[in-house]
C-alpha cells in the first residue's frame, strides 16, 4: 500500500528499479549508491500495479501483490511503501475492500503452516531471523533494521498477541430476548 498524496521516487539500481517515498531517500543513501532516479510520481500514480512477490507462497491468488492506496501509510518511518497482510484491523479491510483473498498461513499456536513450505512449524516471531537471513542471500533486501513500537501483549502471559483473520457467527440474542425471560420464569 502507498499513501495516495505522498511523493515517490523511482530509483534504478542495478537490473531494479526501487520505488521509495520521496521524502526518505537520503535515509537510504548507502544502500542507494549508484542509484539513478530515474522519476517521480505520486502514490495514487502507482495504484494499481502489480509487482513480482518476494516469496511465491501466494502467487495465484486473486488481486495479490497489487498497489492500493491506503490513507495511513507514511513516511515517517521505513519507507512509505507498507506490505498488507489480514494480521491487523487496517491490512484486513483494505484488502477485503480490493478483492483480495484472505490467507492465513499461521496456525493456532502462532506457527508457519502450507504453503509456507520452507518455514512450517516455525513460529512466526522465531521465523523472522531465517526470513531476512534468505532474503538477503537472494539479495532481494534493501536495508534491515528493527523499529521499536508499542506491541499488543496478553495481560496474563506477557506474551505477544498475534492478529489473526477468524471465521465468526454471532447470534442476534435481542430477537428473542423477551420469549428466554418468559421461558426462564417457569
Amino acid at each position: 500500500a502507498v499513501g495516495p498524496d505522498l511523493e515517490y521516487a523511482l530509483l534504478r539500481h542495478g537490473d531494479r528499479v526501487v520505488v521509495l517515498g520521496a521524502e526518505v531517500v537520503e535515509r537510504f543513501a548507502k544502500e542507494l549508491e549508484g542509484a539513478e532516479r530515474v522519476g517521480t510520481v505520486h502514490g495514487r500514480d502507482l495504484v494499481g500495479r502489480t509487482y513480482e512477490p518476494l516469496f511465491p507462497f501466494f502467487a495465484g491468488h486473486r488481486h495479490a501483490f497489487q498497489v492500493f492506496a491506503a490513507d495511513f501509510v507514511e513516511t515517517g518511518e521505513g519507507t512509505g511503501v507498507v506490505h498488507m497482510a489480514p494480521y491487523g484491523e487496517d491490512d484486513q479491510r483494505l484488502l477485503e475492500a480490493n478483492g483480495v483473498t484472505l490467507v492465513d498461513p499461521v496456525d493456532e499456536e502462532g506457527r508457519f503452516t502450507e504453503p509456507v513450505s520452507p518455514y512450517v512449524g516455525q513460529h512466526v516471531f522465531d521465523a523472522n531471523k531465517v526470513i531476512i537471513r534468505d532474503l538477503k542471500e537472494r539479495g532481494v533486501l534493501l536495508k534491515h533494521e528493527t523499529l521499536v513500537h508499542n506491541y499488543p501483549h496478553c495481560w496474563r502471559t506477557d506474551t505477544p498477541i498475534i492478529y489473526k483473520p477468524l471465521r465468526s457467527w454471532y447470534v442476534q440474542v435481542t430477537a428473542f430476548r423477551d420469549r428466554m425471560v418468559e421461558l426462564n420464569q417457569q
